[in-house]
Protein backbone atom coordinates (compact mmCIF):
# COMPACT_ATOMS: atom_id res chain seq x y z
CA UNK A 1 0.00 0.00 0.00
CA UNK A 2 0.92 3.86 -0.82
CA UNK A 3 3.21 5.34 1.91
CA UNK A 4 2.62 9.35 2.55
CA UNK A 5 5.15 11.89 4.59
CA UNK A 6 4.67 15.49 5.52
CA UNK A 7 8.39 16.91 5.63
CA UNK A 8 8.84 20.41 8.38
CA UNK A 9 11.72 22.92 8.30
CA UNK A 10 13.68 20.71 11.02
CA UNK A 11 16.31 18.08 10.36
CA UNK A 12 18.71 18.90 7.89
CA UNK A 13 21.89 20.71 7.35
CA UNK A 14 20.78 24.30 5.34
CA UNK A 15 21.98 27.53 6.78
CA UNK A 16 19.28 30.03 7.22
CA UNK A 17 17.22 31.08 5.92
CA UNK A 18 17.10 27.73 4.57
CA UNK A 19 17.32 25.93 7.68
CA UNK A 20 17.34 23.25 8.27
CA UNK A 21 15.73 20.76 5.86
CA UNK A 22 15.17 22.69 3.00
CA UNK A 23 14.95 20.61 0.07
CA UNK A 24 14.62 23.38 -2.71
CA UNK A 25 17.45 23.50 -5.24
CA UNK A 26 15.63 26.64 -6.96
CA UNK A 27 15.89 29.27 -4.13
CA UNK A 28 19.44 29.86 -3.71
CA UNK A 29 20.46 27.15 -0.67
CA UNK A 30 23.68 25.50 -1.17
CA UNK A 31 23.32 22.92 -3.43
CA UNK A 32 25.44 20.63 -1.65
CA UNK A 33 23.27 20.97 1.59
CA UNK A 34 19.73 20.49 -0.62
CA UNK A 35 21.71 17.29 -1.81
CA UNK A 36 22.32 15.96 1.68
CA UNK A 37 18.67 17.01 2.69
CA UNK A 38 17.28 15.32 0.00
CA UNK A 39 19.50 12.06 1.01
CA UNK A 40 18.40 12.27 4.37
CA UNK A 41 14.37 12.11 2.92
CA UNK A 42 15.90 9.11 0.96
CA UNK A 43 16.90 7.47 3.83
CA UNK A 44 13.85 8.34 5.81
CA UNK A 45 11.38 6.54 3.72
CA UNK A 46 13.65 3.66 2.99
CA UNK A 47 14.38 4.10 -0.78
CA UNK A 48 17.68 5.37 -2.81
CA UNK A 49 17.33 8.77 -3.59
CA UNK A 50 17.52 7.84 -7.74
CA UNK A 51 13.98 6.75 -6.80
CA UNK A 52 12.81 10.05 -5.97
CA UNK A 53 11.38 12.16 -7.85
CA UNK A 54 11.09 15.81 -7.78
CA UNK A 55 9.63 18.04 -10.23
CA UNK A 56 10.28 21.62 -11.51
CA UNK A 57 6.88 23.41 -10.54
CA UNK A 58 5.35 26.28 -12.35
CA UNK A 59 1.73 26.95 -11.17
CA UNK A 60 0.32 25.12 -13.73
CA UNK A 61 -1.78 21.82 -14.49
CA UNK A 62 0.86 19.72 -16.60
CA UNK A 63 1.18 16.01 -15.24
CA UNK A 64 3.93 14.03 -15.82
CA UNK A 65 3.84 10.21 -15.15
CA UNK A 66 7.06 8.49 -13.83
CA UNK A 67 7.99 5.17 -14.70
CA UNK A 68 10.96 3.10 -14.15
CA UNK A 69 12.81 4.19 -17.40
CA UNK A 70 12.57 7.79 -15.97
CA UNK A 71 15.45 9.55 -14.63
CA UNK A 72 15.36 11.30 -11.35
CA UNK A 73 18.20 13.68 -11.81
CA UNK A 74 15.69 14.91 -14.82
CA UNK A 75 13.18 17.30 -13.34
CA UNK A 76 9.83 17.60 -15.64
CA UNK A 77 8.45 21.07 -15.70
CA UNK A 78 5.31 20.15 -14.20
CA UNK A 79 2.67 20.48 -11.21
CA UNK A 80 1.87 16.82 -10.65
CA UNK A 81 3.78 13.20 -10.72
CA UNK A 82 1.56 10.11 -11.75
CA UNK A 83 2.94 6.17 -11.32
CA UNK A 84 1.77 3.39 -10.95
CA UNK A 85 5.52 1.57 -10.67
CA UNK A 86 6.14 0.53 -7.45
CA UNK A 87 9.77 1.10 -5.55
CA UNK A 88 9.11 5.01 -7.13
CA UNK A 89 8.54 8.04 -4.27
CA UNK A 90 7.08 11.32 -5.73
CA UNK A 91 7.65 14.63 -3.97
CA UNK A 92 5.65 17.66 -4.20
CA UNK A 93 7.60 21.03 -2.61
CA UNK A 94 6.00 24.23 -1.15
CA UNK A 95 5.94 26.80 1.54
CA UNK A 96 2.62 28.37 1.18
CA UNK A 97 0.78 25.83 -1.24
CA UNK A 98 -1.18 22.45 -0.55
CA UNK A 99 0.58 19.65 -1.14
CA UNK A 100 -1.91 17.21 -2.36
CA UNK A 101 -0.78 13.06 -2.45
CA UNK A 102 -3.66 10.93 -3.99
CA UNK A 103 -3.24 7.33 -3.65
CA UNK A 104 -5.30 3.96 -4.74
CA UNK A 105 -3.95 0.79 -4.33
CA UNK A 106 -1.64 0.35 -7.17
CA UNK A 107 -1.02 3.99 -8.07
CA UNK A 108 0.13 7.50 -6.67
CA UNK A 109 0.03 11.10 -7.42
CA UNK A 110 1.82 13.92 -5.53
CA UNK A 111 0.34 17.07 -6.82
CA UNK A 112 0.98 21.21 -6.41
CA UNK A 113 -1.80 23.70 -5.73
CA UNK A 114 -1.65 27.26 -5.56
CA UNK A 115 -4.10 29.55 -6.16
CA UNK A 116 -3.11 29.48 -9.74
CA UNK A 117 -3.62 25.43 -10.21
CA UNK A 118 -6.39 25.34 -8.36
CA UNK A 119 -7.72 27.93 -10.96
CA UNK A 120 -6.50 25.26 -13.43
CA UNK A 121 -7.88 22.33 -12.47
CA UNK A 122 -4.94 20.91 -11.83
CA UNK A 123 -6.27 18.17 -9.37
CA UNK A 124 -8.90 17.59 -11.97
CA UNK A 125 -5.78 17.01 -14.20
CA UNK A 126 -4.20 14.26 -12.15
CA UNK A 127 -7.50 12.64 -11.47
CA UNK A 128 -7.60 12.09 -15.26
CA UNK A 129 -4.24 10.02 -15.00
CA UNK A 130 -6.21 7.80 -12.23
CA UNK A 131 -8.85 6.69 -14.82
CA UNK A 132 -7.16 6.34 -17.51
CA UNK A 133 -5.46 3.63 -15.43
CA UNK A 134 -9.00 2.03 -14.77
CA UNK A 135 -9.08 3.54 -11.38
CA UNK A 136 -12.61 4.40 -10.05
CA UNK A 137 -12.82 7.47 -8.11
CA UNK A 138 -14.27 5.60 -4.82
CA UNK A 139 -11.09 3.63 -4.74
CA UNK A 140 -8.87 6.89 -4.96
CA UNK A 141 -8.23 9.08 -1.57
CA UNK A 142 -6.57 12.01 -0.53
CA UNK A 143 -3.99 13.61 1.63
CA UNK A 144 -3.59 17.40 1.99
CA UNK A 145 -0.54 18.57 4.06
CA UNK A 146 0.17 21.89 6.00
CA UNK A 147 -0.37 24.95 4.01
CA UNK A 148 -1.33 28.79 4.69
CA UNK A 149 -4.67 29.14 5.72
CA UNK A 150 -7.37 31.82 4.44
CA UNK A 151 -7.02 34.50 7.44
CA UNK A 152 -3.07 35.02 6.13
CA UNK A 153 -3.77 34.60 2.33
CA UNK A 154 -4.84 38.11 1.56
CA UNK A 155 -4.68 39.20 -2.03
CA UNK A 156 -5.43 42.07 -4.18
CA UNK A 157 -9.70 42.52 -5.27
CA UNK A 158 -8.62 41.32 -9.14
CA UNK A 159 -6.78 37.87 -7.84
CA UNK A 160 -9.41 37.25 -5.37
CA UNK A 161 -12.51 37.61 -8.07
CA UNK A 162 -10.60 35.96 -10.92
CA UNK A 163 -9.75 33.12 -8.04
CA UNK A 164 -13.53 32.90 -6.47
CA UNK A 165 -15.24 33.25 -10.39
CA UNK A 166 -13.93 29.69 -10.91
CA UNK A 167 -13.51 28.29 -7.51
CA UNK A 168 -16.51 29.71 -5.48
CA UNK A 169 -15.80 27.99 -2.20
CA UNK A 170 -12.31 29.08 -2.18
CA UNK A 171 -14.28 32.53 -0.91
CA UNK A 172 -13.80 33.96 2.47
CA UNK A 173 -14.22 37.68 2.83
CA UNK A 174 -14.68 40.11 0.38
CA UNK A 175 -13.65 43.13 2.83
CA UNK A 176 -10.23 41.13 2.97
CA UNK A 177 -9.73 39.48 -0.10
CA UNK A 178 -8.58 36.51 1.76
CA UNK A 179 -8.31 33.06 -0.29
CA UNK A 180 -8.83 29.51 1.35
CA UNK A 181 -7.18 28.01 -1.17
CA UNK A 182 -7.18 24.35 0.83
CA UNK A 183 -10.86 24.81 1.84
CA UNK A 184 -11.85 25.40 -2.53
CA UNK A 185 -9.63 22.23 -3.04
CA UNK A 186 -11.52 20.15 -0.57
CA UNK A 187 -14.60 20.98 -1.98
CA UNK A 188 -13.49 19.96 -5.23
CA UNK A 189 -12.27 16.71 -4.33
CA UNK A 190 -15.66 16.01 -2.25
CA UNK A 191 -17.30 16.93 -6.04
CA UNK A 192 -14.96 14.11 -7.83
CA UNK A 193 -16.14 11.82 -4.48
CA UNK A 194 -12.30 11.17 -3.16
CA UNK A 195 -11.95 10.82 0.25
CA UNK A 196 -9.37 12.92 1.73
CA UNK A 197 -7.74 14.02 5.30
CA UNK A 198 -6.37 17.10 5.52
CA UNK A 199 -4.18 19.55 8.08
CA UNK A 200 -5.23 22.18 9.75
CA UNK A 201 -1.59 23.48 10.13
CA UNK A 202 -0.86 27.15 8.84
CA UNK A 203 2.26 27.37 7.90
CA UNK A 204 2.52 30.96 8.47
CA UNK A 205 1.85 30.63 11.81
CA UNK A 206 3.78 27.90 12.73
CA UNK A 207 7.56 28.72 12.57
CA UNK A 208 8.26 24.75 12.11
CA UNK A 209 7.38 25.07 8.59
CA UNK A 210 8.91 27.76 5.51
CA UNK A 211 6.47 30.30 4.85
CA UNK A 212 7.15 32.68 1.56
CA UNK A 213 4.84 34.92 3.25
CA UNK A 214 7.06 34.86 6.49
CA UNK A 215 10.33 35.58 4.17
CA UNK A 216 10.23 35.54 0.80
CA UNK A 217 13.91 34.37 1.09
CA UNK A 218 13.21 30.60 2.41
CA UNK A 219 13.35 26.64 1.98
CA UNK A 220 10.85 24.21 0.78
CA UNK A 221 9.09 21.19 2.75
CA UNK A 222 8.01 18.35 0.86
CA UNK A 223 4.94 16.39 0.74
CA UNK A 224 5.98 12.43 -0.20
CA UNK A 225 3.77 9.83 -1.63
CA UNK A 226 5.53 6.07 -2.47
CA UNK A 227 4.62 2.81 -3.55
Amino acid sequence: MPQTLFTTRAGGVSAAPFDSFNLALHVGDDPDSVRSNRGTLANRIGTEAEKVFFMNQVHGNSVAVIDENSNSSLEPTADALFTSTPGIALVVLVADCTPLLLKSTNAIAAVHVGRRGLVAGVMEATLKFFESAGIRRDEISAELGPSICADCYEVDLKTYEEVIEKNPDAATSIEKHSLDIAGGLRANLAREGIAFEYSKECVKHDPGYFSYRNASRTGRQAGVIWI
